[in-house]
């Protein structure tokens, strides 16, 4: 009996110790994007987007810098042209090293911050997941790595394949809204701010723009600082796994350079769809795992304004980047460039940028904004907010 009771014991030890992370850390979820702290060369802790599509990991051209690191310009890729190169880095989270001889590559990423309103002291991806595990408890906040092939299979099992740049890639059905479906691969992007975007190519061929209700088009940029156009629009269903999302807003990509030009691969599946789950990446087996967790039904709120903000370049106040074609700011008369001074009576600055953005989501309501234009001129106006699309 007490031998039987060892043997149990035994293994229910063994099977703890198997799904017990390496190291568990919080993490921030600033707006779609996921900010994990770690340190570079022993350096104190530093603020990283984290990144599944990112096949080379980036820092902040400024915080290289601060840290003295030693780089040379190099050539990567066609998605970014010239970075520039640091060799031999070590990557820890909470002094546990990740890796020890990496490349780490410096880029100003001062247009990321002006476009999520924060912080960005790198980006960071396939360098933590090719050799551990990492599951993203959006439950309890926590982001953690495991030994590879030791983190728990809690979910759908979701097959993926890795392309050239390191990018896990699945396959996902879409029902466009002339009821054609459409089944295709698609990169998995924890670091892009959408839902669902077509790539350009994929979207020219099959005419996704005519399949897709009713646009608005806007400029974006990601790693890259020049802008290229984009589309907004709806699709009937999309299906990843065994979950359907309906009439999910979607972006259709015009950019000629980059992921979002890939000639094969239909399109990116970004955070707003990838966080309604805990996912865990497990790159040995080629293998994600999807919980549905307790914000899963929450609905997936769009522009309802028809202005995108960002901060100013000095990065002191709230800027009206775009004003789009249709929507209640063109008909207020709000103007690109105009300074958003405050947002239902309180400084906009202090609401900050996503807290701006997800006020103006809220279709239904009106919202009282205070602008500023180029000649200093201040003026009151009160929007209707209406969902776009």
């Amino acid at each position: 009996m007490k031998r039987l009771l060892f043997v149990i014991l035994f293994f229910a030890a063994v099977q703890l110790s198997a799904q017990s992370p390496l190291v568990s850390v919080p993490f921030i979820q600033h707006g779609d994007h996921i900010f994990v702290q770690l340190e570079v060369d022993d350096s104190r802790e530093l603020d990283f987007i984290f990144d599944s599509g990112d096949s080379f990991t980036v820092i902040d051209i400024n915080v290289a810098r601060e840290l003295d690191l030693k780089f040379k310009k190099t050539d990567i890729n066609e998605i970014v042209n010239q970075l520039i190169e640091i060799k031999h880095n070590k990557v820890e989270i909470r002094h546990f090293l990740m890796e020890s001889n990496i490349k780490v590559y410096a880029a100003s990423l001062d247009h990321l911050e002006i476009s999520i309103g924060r912080n960005v002291d790198g980006i960071i991806g396939y360098d933590l997941l090719r050799h551990h595990d990492v599951r993203i408890d959006y439950d309890n906040m926590v982001f953690e790595v495991y030994d590879q092939g030791k983190s728990p299979s809690k979910g759908e099992a979701v097959p993926f394949k890795l392309d050239r740049l390191h990018i896990p890639v699945v396959t996902a059905t879409v029902t466009l809204n002339n009821d054609e479906v459409l089944t295709a691969e698609y990169f998995v992007n924890t670091g892009a701010g959408t839902t669902m975007d077509f790539n350009a190519p994929y979207a020219s061929a099959n005419r996704i723009a005519d399949k897709t209700g009713d646009h608005y088009s806007y400029f974006i940029k990601g790693i890259e600082e020049e802008e290229h156009k984009h589309y907004e629009g709806r699709v009937k269903s999309f299906q990843l796994g065994s979950t359907i999302f309906e009439n999910l807003p979607i972006g259709i990509s015009e950019s000629q350079a980059g992921l979002q030009n890939h000639k094969v691969v239909a399109g990116i599946i970004g955070n707003r769809v990838l966080r309604k789950f805990n996912i865990t990446f497990n790159y040995g087996t080629s293998t994600m795992y999807l919980e549905q967790h307790d914000d899963h039904g929450d609905p997936i709120l769009v522009n309802c304004s028809g202005i995108d903000v960002q901060l100013s370049k000095d990065k002191t106040e709230v800027l009206i980047h775009q004003v789009f074609e249709k929507g209640p700011a063109i008909e207020a008369g709000i103007q690109e460039n105009d300074i958003l001074v405050e947002i239902n009576g309180k400084d906009a600055m202090d609401v900050g940028l996503i807290g701006v953005e997800e006020i103006l989501k809220k279709a239904g309501e009106s919202v009282d904004l205070i602008v500023r234009g180029s000649d200093g001129t201040e003026k009151k106006v009160t929007l209707q907010l209406e969902e776009l699309i």
